[in-house]
């Protein structure tokens, strides 16, 4: 079996350009993985991830997973600036078939996630990013790339204003997919940290409350950190409550329950349980089967939180298919015997 090697290059080269329908097979490839962890008993085949922190300070993740047919790991070394992270794949015997450089990967499955619901909104004429990072470019590459014509502002807000300004030199530099020219791309200067971005009493107004909003958060991932205000939360979920008439069952939109429950610091600290909560897996296969009207109006133009730690088996799902997209286009490393 062939062994391939995919590099940091390799990779930007595979997503930069991508065709409609190459972005297409990527998100039926998440797609399709979430719906298995969520309905078809696959979390019981899922490790739990582990983190390692050395006395020196160097910190490390690792992010197994398996499915049916792969078995794969992600390690993570987590420092300043920006994470360094590997994904090795293995055919469900153990057999090694690539390692692919995850730092990009990492970045657009998470923001690919996102897109599974956003998607579906039918109002999407502005968009608020806070941070100018890789997360930040992904998220902003798709949603124009999937909703471009009905989108008119993009706003970045990060602490360095530099920073945004070099964000927003590669996303209208671009050679490949260029910057279209109906929408306005802005930047704000901000104050991003570990507290919270957004803060329930700028959503809790009468005015605020008549607008329709998509809130992808992806940005913390410990229980000390918080990037939406547990009091808006705590409302959301509230049936009957204020936004009752915007929130399908008072649910949050998660990835996965068991990771948010132990990562997700917003939620905990509003004390959350699993009841309120939704994993994406659950929507996709409902609206599959058999979507309710009420489930459909929620995802369209309701009030839609979506929280995101990650699952391995997400890494799982792009990264084969990159595989697959990389033997197609003759990209990479490869070894016809490992």
């Amino acid at each position: 079996m062939t062994f391939t090697v995919l590099s940091d290059s390799d990779i930007k080269r595979l997503f930069q350009g991508q065709s409609s329908d190459e972005v297409a097979s990527l998100t039926h490839a998440l797609d399709q993985a979430l719906i298995q962890y969520s309905t078809q008993d696959e979390k019981q085949y899922q490790p739990h991830r582990g983190v390692v922190t050395r006395p020196g300070g160097q910190v490390s993740l690792f992010m197994p997973a398996t499915t049916q047919y792969l078995i794969g790991v992600k390690i993570v070394g987590i420092t300043a600036p920006a994470l360094k992270s590997a994904l090795t794949l293995c055919d469900a015997t153990g057999e090694a078939v690539g390692i692919v450089n995850a730092a990009e990967l990492t970045a657009f499955r998470i923001s690919l996630g996102s897109m599974l619901l956003y998607r579906m909104r039918s109002n999407t004429e502005n968009i608020l990013v806070f941070g100018a990072g890789k997360q930040a470019l992904w998220h902003i590459r798709l949603a124009v790339l999937v909703r471009g014509q009905d989108i008119r502002t993009v706003t970045v807000v990060n602490r360095s204003t530099q920073r945004a300004q070099d964000l927003v030199e590669t996303l209208t530099n671009d050679p490949e997919s260029g910057w279209p020219e109906h929408i306005k791309l802005q930047v704000f200067d901000g104050n991003a940290s570990l507290e919270t971005l957004v803060v329930a009493a700028d959503l809790l107004s009468e005015s605020a409350r008549t607008k329709s909003r998509f809130i992808s958060a992806i940005g913390s991932y410990r229980l000390d950190m918080t990037e939406i205000d547990p009091e808006l939360l705590k409302e959301v979920v509230n049936t009957p409550g204020v936004f009752s008439n915007q929130v399908w069952n008072g649910n949050i939109a998660v990835d996965t329950i068991d990771g948010c429950l132990q990562e997700a610091g917003e939620l905990v600290k509003a004390g959350l349980n699993p009841d309120q909560m939704v994993e994406i897996g659950n929507l996709q296969q409902a609206r599959e089967s058999n979507s309710s009207l009420e489930l459909d109006e929620w995802l369209q133009s309701g009030f839609v939180i979506y929280k995101s730690v990650g699952i391995g088996i997400m890494d799982l799902a792009i990264g084969h298919s990159l595989l697959q997209l990389a033997s197609s286009k003759g990209v990479g490393l490869n070894a016809e015997i490992f």
